[in-house]
C-alpha cells in the first residue's frame, strides 16, 4: 500500500510541477516587453529570432517578419513592413530563373580551358495584398538609429 501512496503522490507533484511550469512560463515576446535597445550584434541576432521564429504559417495563414532600420522612426516601421509584405508575395507567387552555361575550348597549345557561369535570381511578380493584419510591431534603439520588427497575418483562404 505504501508504494501506491508514493507513486499517487509522485504523480500529483509531477501534475503541480508542470502546472506551476506552465503557467510561469510566456511566450517569447513578453521576454522583450520592457526592451528597448539592441547593444550587440548577437543581441540583434537573439531579438530578430525570438520575433521572427514567434508566430508560424499555416494552411489558413501566413505570417511574416519584416525589419527595417532608419534614422527616422516611421521609416523604420515603414521599412519593415514592406519587408515582411516582400515575403508574403514572394511565397504567394514568384519564379526562380536559373541560366548556366558551360563553355569549354580546346586547343593544342593549352589542352582544355574549361569555364562555367551560373546566374540565379528570384523575380516577385506584382502581388495585391490587402487585409493583411499587423499582429506584433516593436522598435528599438540601436546605435543612433531605430530598428523595428513586425509580424502580419496575411489570410491564405479567401
Amino acid at each position: 500500500m505504501k508504494i501506491l501512496n508514493i507513486n499517487r503522490n509522485s504523480r500529483i507533484g509531477l501534475v503541480l510541477l508542470s502546472l506551476l511550469t506552465f503557467s510561469c512560463s510566456s511566450n517569447n515576446l513578453a521576454k522583450l516587453e520592457d526592451k528597448s535597445t539592441l547593444s550587440s550584434g548577437v543581441d540583434l541576432i537573439t531579438t530578430y529570432s525570438l520575433i521572427c521564429n514567434e508566430y508560424k504559417s499555416t494552411e489558413q495563414y501566413l505570417f511574416s517578419c519584416g525589419a527595417g532600420f532608419s534614422s527616422d522612426l516611421d521609416l523604420s516601421k515603414s521599412k519593415a513592413i514592406l519587408n515582411a509584405k516582400v515575403n508574403i508575395a514572394d511565397r504567394l507567387s514568384s519564379t526562380v530563373l536559373k541560366n548556366e552555361k558551360e563553355i569549354v575550348i580546346e586547343t593544342t597549345k593549352t589542352g582544355l580551358d574549361k569555364k562555367f557561369e551560373s546566374n540565379s535570381s528570384n523575380q516577385v511578380f506584382e502581388q495585391s495584398l490587402n487585409k493583411y493584419i499587423l499582429v506584433y510591431e516593436k522598435s528599438f534603439w540601436e546605435n543612433g538609429k531605430y530598428r523595428s520588427f513586425v509580424i502580419l497575418k496575411y489570410s491564405i483562404s479567401s
